[in-house]
């Protein structure tokens, strides 16, 4: 095969001419050989057929007599055929009657056996049957059997005449083909010489001879034509490229200009950008030290505030530590916002991923604006749908800053009526979803052409200077940023005068649900069947509460006024199926809470319900008339899901054990769920006004205090005493908080044990908290301290020091 791959189109063109040719009278021959072989058979059959038939007819008289020497004298006369090797005659019971075999047959010739009319082809024979009839009767049969002699002998000189005339046809077709092919080939292979030439020397004014008018003269004259085009092309790009080292040469001159100028700008940009680092960086430590240069003294200022407004004061002078309060927590969020502001722009925020109850995070972030809810008359309500995951995956700490500038925006900006926050499913699918959460409030709205721009930062519906409500303008800045990080976006729909509603969404994570405990004082199926009877002015809240008592599988009935509490009250007495359980509001038209439950008090028939009463904020003397009127529990709104549930199990479950409870409040129920006892702990704190604040922050609630200036003292103090905690400033003199918390985990090393040591700073940026855990803290507290923040912090110690000490008591009593 790669011979003749290799070889001249002219040997090609041979070889294809003298293969097709030698496949033509090859196929010729053999039909032609197939064709003689079925003549002769044929032949050969109706020759065997006028025997057969002759000697049928002449036997007939033999087998009718039985005369056995008359038929083999009629079948020697076979002799004369020298292909019919032998022959049967049958009588009509298919017996031989008489054979015949030809001389030099041998007796180990079979006779073939009696069969019906027809021929046989064997692989040496050929053997005709034919029926003997005598005046039309079937007397016997006769055989004849004849071999291929002559067909063998006539194949062979057929074979030898095709063999002959196959050689002198392909020395013909040989002689014939080579002349032909010239005709062909010879200009074909002129073209290859000049291309070979062409392509070797690039000499496009060669031409091949014209030919004919056939296909191959064509070839030729399309081959001359295009060399005529490369020869045209040649000579144009010949010109266009001198032309073109022209414009290059120039064209390079220029770019050697551009490139000395483009050198000349990276190195001016390369400055602006290193200035441009210097100055973010300046700012950054300029707003590191400003939020540390504040907060510290600002520390001072709101703990020691909250300290005094919790003795006895006068009237005015808690009116003025309020009024400090007040301004010093509008001043922290003037702070909070500008840092929070500045860290999104420059892209240092980032959010945590863990798992957390909404509800409740939702509930609790409200709960830090009932009092100013409260303080201008407002509803604050929280309705989260059925639907809704109880536990998420994502950051709740962002969720719930989000949450408090809204909700706090829309109390500032509503005078009357009220201001709800509803969380419900926007979608979903197998990994995440996407919750909607919309503020809604009845407050004074927003102009249509400002519904975009109060995004913007520091931007307000209200841009003037002598504007009403104040603020920085980066709330909803922040709130629409830290929506869209949390796979989200935020809008608003708002009428002039007609309040507004906030909606944003943002994307959680599935996480595994938890048991949420309410407190074990009563079981929950204290709850089941219990009838009670909700007294609310408030549409929306009446909804809140009728949904969260039904998922208790409580028997719920809403009205709005004391006049209609009262008729129910009554008819359920008649019809014997009294409330178990009345939760009222307290501030309601016409009729409040206080005076229905005097109303109630007055008819004893009435007073088998059990009464719990609700408001959006307490006022001093408020626990202490509940508790002269027989309240059993004074709630403050919004109310937490798990406080209501607790509450409710606890008045029932007392009332069902005739037991008598005291008054149950928000503090009580807090008390029942902190673990007690006391801590020893060391304060590593440089400024005198916060280590007072902290020292009698936590010597209130009973825990042992020891203070050093700074880490060298706390060292000191460490190796005199052991403490349960540390709590460390990061900023300190003769050794700051890292250098000390360092040598301590030094010290520990070996020994099994570990102080805990949380970090306190008034350094609030990004990457503060992760420094201070990688620098071997377990905890980070920012100033200012919030009472709420460190009683967090105490119980959550107060809680591993329990485990660990239960713990060693099962060790030791298993021992």
């Amino acid at each position: 095969m790669l011979f003749i791959r290799n070889a001249s189109i002219q040997r090609k063109l041979t070889l294809v001419i003298f293969f097709v040719s030698v496949l033509g009278l090859s196929m010729t021959c053999l039909a032609f050989e197939v064709y003689e072989r079925a003549i002769f058979r044929s032949s050969m059959i109706s020759e065997l057929s006028a025997h057969a038939d002759m000697l049928g007819l002449n036997t007939a008289a033999s087998l009718t007599f039985n005369d056995r020497d008359s038929a083999l004298n009629l079948l020697g006369a076979l002799r004369i055929e020298h292909h019919i090797v032998a022959a049967c005659i049958y009588d009509r019971r298919g017996n031989i009657f008489a054979e015949y075999r030809r001389a030099g047959a041998g007796k180990d010739l079979m006779m073939p056996a009696w069969h019906e009319d027809g021929e046989q082809s064997g692989p040496d024979a050929l053997t005709l049957y034919r029926s003997i009839s005598l005046n039309g009767e079937k007397i016997g049969s006769i055989a004849l059997v004849s071999d291929y002699s002559e067909l063998a002998a006539k194949m062979k000189q057929f074979r030898e005449t095709s063999a002959l005339v196959l050689i002198v046809s392909i020395l013909v077709t040989a002689l014939v083909s080579s002349r032909l092919v010239r005709l062909i080939t010879e200009p074909i292979l002129q073209l290859a010489g000049i291309a070979a030439k062409v392509s070797a020397n690039e000499d496009y004014t060669l031409r091949g001879l014209p030919g004919d008018g056939d296909e191959v003269g064509t070839l030729v004259s399309s081959f001359n034509q295009m060399l005529e085009r490369i020869q045209e092309r040649d000579a144009a790009l010949q010109g266009a490229k001198e032309k073109l080292e022209l414009r290059v040469q120039a064209r390079t001159e220029e770019l050697q200009k551009e490139v000395a100028e483009r050198k000349r700008a990276e190195t001016e940009m390369r400055r602006a950008k290193e200035a441009a680092e210097e100055a973010s960086r300046a700012k950054s430590e300029f707003l590191a030290n400003m939020s540390h240069e504040i907060r510290t003294p600002l520390n001072g200022v709101m703990g020691m505030t909250d300290l005094a407004l919790e003795t006895e004061l006068t009237p005015e002078q808690r009116e003025y530590l309020e009024t400090v309060k007040m301004s010093g927590d509008a001043l922290l969020t003037v702070i909070n916002d500008i840092l929070d502001f500045s860290k999104i722009e420059a892209g240092r925020v980032d959010l945590e991923a863990i798992d957390f109850n909404l509800r409740d995070c939702l509930e609790m972030s409200l709960k830090t604006l009932a009092v100013r809810a409260d303080e201008k008359g407002l509803e604050l309500l929280c309705e989260v749908a059925p639907e809704v995951p109880e536990v998420v995956r994502g950051d709740s700490g962002r969720l719930r800053q989000v949450i408090i500038n809204l909700a706090g925006n829309a109390i500032k900006f509503t005078d009357r009526g009220e201001v709800a926050l509803k969380v419900q499913v926007e979608a979903s699918n197998e990994h995440d979803r996407t919750l909607r959460f919309t503020v809604v409030d009845s407050g004074i709205g927003i102009p249509k052409e400002k519904l975009q721009s109060i995004f913007d930062p520091f931007s307000q519906a209200d841009t003037s200077t002598t504007r009403k409500y104040g603020g920085t303008g980066l709330g909803l800045t922040i709130s629409s940023r830290l929506a869209g990080m949390m796979g989200g976006r935020i809008w608003v729909e708002s009428e002039l005068g007609r309040g507004s509603q906030f909606h944003f969404t943002a994307r959680f994570g599935i996480a595994d649900t938890k048991v949420i405990e309410v407190g074990a004082i009563a079981p929950p199926e204290v709850l089941r069947g219990v009838s009670v009877l909700v007294v609310d002015d408030n549409r929306t809240n009446r909804r809140i509460l009728e949904g969260m008592l039904k998922r208790w599988e409580m028997k719920v009935r809403c009205v709005e006024g004391g006049d209609e509490a009262l008729a129910q009250l009554c008819a359920a007495l008649e019809s014997g199926k009294p409330y178990g359980l009345v939760l009222t509001d307290m501030h309601m038209p016409g009729m409040d809470g206080f005076a229905l439950v005097e109303r109630i008090r007055e008819r004893p028939e009435l007073s088998t319900a059990t009464i719990m009463m609700l408001t959006s904020a307490g006022h001093r003397g408020d626990a202490a008339r509940c508790q002269e009127l027989g309240v059993s529990a004074y709630l403050l709104k919004p109310i937490r899901q798990s406080e209501l549930r607790e509450a409710v199990a606890r008045v029932l479950g007392a009332k069902e054990q005739k037991g008598a409870i005291p008054l149950i409040t928000r503090y009580s129920l807090q008390d029942a769920r902190e673990p007690t006892g006391s801590l020893r702990v060391l304060v590593a704190e440089d400024n005198l006004v916060n280590q007072r604040l902290v020292t009698r922050l936590l010597e209130k609630k009973g825990h042992f205090v020891v203070v050093a200036g700074n880490g060298r003292e706390a060292l000191e103090a460490l190796e005199k005493e052991s403490f349960d905690l540390v709590l460390m400033d990061v900023q300190m003199p003769v050794m700051d908080g890292f250098e000390a918390t360092a040598a301590i985990r030094k010290r520990e090393e070996g020994k099994g044990i570990r102080v805990p040591v949380v970090a306190v700073t008034a350094h609030a940026m990004k990457g503060d908290r992760e420094k201070c855990l990688a620098g071997g803290m377990d905890g980070y507290l920012t100033k200012p301290i919030r009472p709420q923040q460190l009683d967090e912090l105490l119980e959550k110690y107060l809680v591993s020091r329990a485990e660990t000490t239960e713990a060693q008591e099962s060790t030791v009593s298993k021992k």
